[in-house]
């Protein structure tokens, strides 16, 4: 890890603090958590999983997409441009940051709704919450780089956000069979709900299943990581008249 970069995740860091980012956190997380908590003893992981889709899942993409359009406005983009700073290297910095908060406040969830929590399980959501955060902010780096202001940016994300929970459908068993994966193979938020479910319980998909989840995460992933760096080339670094 280069310099540069420490001193990237060192700033973040104390932007989150200081934008209330982890107060935010904290207050979402356990909001979520007393809902599970208040859910009767054998709720279906389809459930438990789906509010881990709609929350930590989701947190860096939202986080994201406000620290952006906070620092464009404070010209700080238009100071790391001509900084030693690489565009990987701001692109990396957020992903690191938001993507282990996605994974602390998931695995506070799970802890409540699966308390005590078998070491295995909770590997595995730490792998998933790993995929599906990195997902997540990677993703809003991309919505947020055109986006003139905050409405703008949510008007940007509200359509993409509603194409992202229609694979809900599928996960409660709405649409199943071959029409599962022709409405929603190509659809994020399919892979992101297979992945989660598998960490609940590998039992409840399918080989085939974990293998699309994973691998198209990490290739999703990776095309808009490298997407986004064109983009903050060309669009992160410009300030407002």
């Amino acid at each position: 890890m280069s310099v540069t970069l420490r001193r990237l995740i060192a700033w973040d860091l104390r932007l989150q603090a200081r934008e209330n980012v982890y107060v935010f956190t904290v207050l979402t997380t356990a909001a979520f958590g007393v809902f599970i908590a208040l859910l009767p003893t054998g709720t279906p992981d389809a459930v438990i999983t789906a509010i881990l889709f709609l929350d930590p899942a989701i947190v860096g993409s939202s986080f994201v997409g406000s620290i952006v359009l906070m620092e464009r406005g404070q010209n700080t983009l238009a100071a790391l441009s001509v900084s030693p700073a690489a565009p990987g290297e701001y692109v990396v910095s957020k992903v690191i940051t938001l993507t282990l908060l996605t994974i602390l406040s998931g695995l506070a969830l799970v802890l409540v709704a699966y308390w005590p929590v078998d070491p295995v399980r909770l590997l595995r959501f730490v792998v998933a919450l790993t995929f599906t955060g990195t997902l997540g902010v990677v993703g809003g780096l991309i919505l947020v780089a055109r986006a003139n202001s905050m409405n703008h940016l949510i008007a940007r994300a509200f359509p993409v956000t509603i194409l992202l929970f229609l694979p809900l459908f599928a996960h409660f068993g709405v649409v199943t069979g071959v029409w599962q994966w022709l409405l929603f193979a190509i659809n994020p938020g399919h892979a992101m709900l297979r992945a989660l479910l598998w960490a609940a319980d590998p039992s409840a998909v399918t080989m085939p299943d974990v293998i699309y989840a994973f691998t198209y995460l990490a290739v999703l992933s990776a095309i808009l990581f490298r997407w986004s760096l064109t983009v903050y080339g060309a669009d992160l670094g410009r300030t407002e008249d």
